[in-house]
């Protein structure tokens, strides 16, 4: 077991997996292994099905945080949350939609960065691109605020004692932003923590996009590896989304030792 580095949360829902949620576990046991690996769920959940061997340690929290998108968002912004990792410095989200290439966590942590994730990769934005944007909505020029900012939390390293401080501190204004409309982008517990929460702390630490490449792909991945110099993340995260899928297909297949 390594030290108390890092430790690999994962959120489960249900027990009755997919197959692709299924990979997505055992690759995670079989490449990250060695690290401390902790069932996210609800209290109501008995997950020992898929504890096999009783590989990963198991942490409730209450049921509603599972049963939403809301829910989650609430989760990830509680100092509820990361109160109960507080013995690691830092923390390995792993939805099981993600998939871990490469045994990469411990140079990761060693960057020193408060949070990463996937960078949200956007198109060139080329003159006819431009053009059009002129007559986009509000919500998506809103939207296109985050492209190329880092970056998704379903496949996401974070500084526990700094993200239970600032949960707590800024209580009050993650209260109100969920309060938000439900398809307010804003609502995104990763949107909070990579556009919000650096206009509060400029210390906030968060790697440049190009940079955390390197560490997730999640949009328009064929793009994202060209920038990485064709070269495969530490993870990726959304394979199995439909515009994708086909992308991900062989590279997972041929990197699967689960």
């Amino acid at each position: 077991m390594q030290s108390k580095l890092a430790t690999i949360v994962i959120p489960i829902y249900k027990v009755n997996l997919s197959e692709s949620e299924q990979m997505s576990l055992n690759q995670c046991f079989k490449v990250l292994g060695d690290f401390d690996i902790v069932f996210a769920h609800p209290e109501n959940l008995d997950v020992s099905s898929i504890n096999k061997d009783g590989k990963a340690r198991t942490e409730a929290f209450q049921d509603h945080y599972f049963k939403t998108v809301f829910g989650y968002n609430s989760l990830m912004l509680s100092e509820v949350f990361y109160e109960r990792f507080l013995d690691f410095k830092y923390l390995l989200i792993y939805q099981l939609d993600a998939f871990v290439f490469k045994n990469e966590l411990i140079e990761w942590c060693e960057k020193g960065y408060d949070y990463i994730g996937a960078p949200w990769i956007a198109s060139p934005n080329t003159i006819v691109k431009k053009v059009l944007s002129l007559f986009d909505s509000k919500r998506k020029k809103e939207r296109s605020k985050i492209f190329f900012k880092v970056g998704n939390g379903g496949f996401s390293l974070r500084n526990v004692s700094k993200s239970y401080e600032i949960a707590k501190a800024l209580k009050p204004e993650i209260e109100a932003n969920l309060k938000r409309e439900q398809n307010d982008f804003y609502i995104m517990e990763d949107v909070f923590w990579s556009i919000t929460v650096p206009k509060h702390y400029p210390d906030f630490s968060i790697p440049f996009y190009k940079e955390a490449l390197g560490f997730a792909m999640d949009r328009k991945p064929g793009l994202a590896l060209k920038l990485n110099n064709n070269k495969l993340p530490f993870g990726c995260h959304g394979f199995d989304k439909p515009k994708v899928e086909a992308f991900w297909k062989d590279i997972l297949a041929s990197n699967y030792v689960g």
